[in-house]
């Protein structure tokens, strides 16, 4: 459901491409189900057990849709991803990393429950796999089962590194030098040498 800021004529809302993008959004909706959470919070607190009982009943649904939207300050849609096994584990991870790296905008927080989502994955994949080699009768179905627990181990791992290999790059700040040289060939740990005509100056 799309909403129109309430102060606002239908006029107004669709006067232009840009109005329309401005007042009529989904960030409408996701303030009426902030102050919906905070009604029913009201509500619980009620004497009315009816009244009590109701709003109860709407909290866990409208709860799910706050956490939801918040989305990589609650965790929520990531520990959606895994049974109750690993949920727990993902959230105290994705909390431990942000603080390791100084997470300061959505970027790097959704690197974060990448690398986190793909951690888990290999940590379950693995245990799978494990499982499969305990010296039960060997099948085909089995072989196709572990063959594709194989690959989906192998492509965990690589979203994990490549994920944490960018996080790095994003949170390592850049060197930028400004050398004046006829040739110059410049690669990541590489000595450079000044010949007499090569100037190197900061920027």
């Amino acid at each position: 459901m799309v909403t129109v800021q309430s102060n606002l004529t239908l006029d107004q809302a669709f006067s232009s491409e840009q109005s329309l993008a401005q007042n009529l959004s989904f960030g409408n909706l996701k303030k009426k189900l902030f102050r919906e959470l905070r009604e029913i919070y009201t509500e619980i607190d009620s004497k009315d057990e009816k009244i009590k009982s109701k709003a109860l009943e709407k909290h866990d649904v409208v709860s799910r849709k706050v956490l939801s939207s918040i989305g990589t300050l609650s965790h929520f849609n990531l520990m959606e991803t895994f049974t109750e096994r690993y949920q727990l584990l993902a959230y105290d991870l994705s909390e431990k990393m942000y603080a390791e790296y100084d997470c300061k905008n959505e970027t790097e927080r959704m690197l974060v429950e990448i690398i986190v989502n793909s951690y888990i994955r290999t940590l379950d994949n693995s245990r799978r796999l494990n499982n499969e080699f305990e010296g039960r009768e060997i099948t085909q179905n089995r072989n196709v089962y572990i063959a594709n627990l194989s690959k989906q181990l192998d492509r965990a791992n690589r979203q994990y590194l490549q994920a944490l290999l960018t996080l790095k790059q994003l949170k390592t700040p850049s060197l930028e030098l400004k050398i004046n040289a006829t040739n110059a060939f410049l690669s990541n740990n590489q000595q450079v040498n000044i010949k007499q005509n090569e100037i190197i100056k900061p920027i």
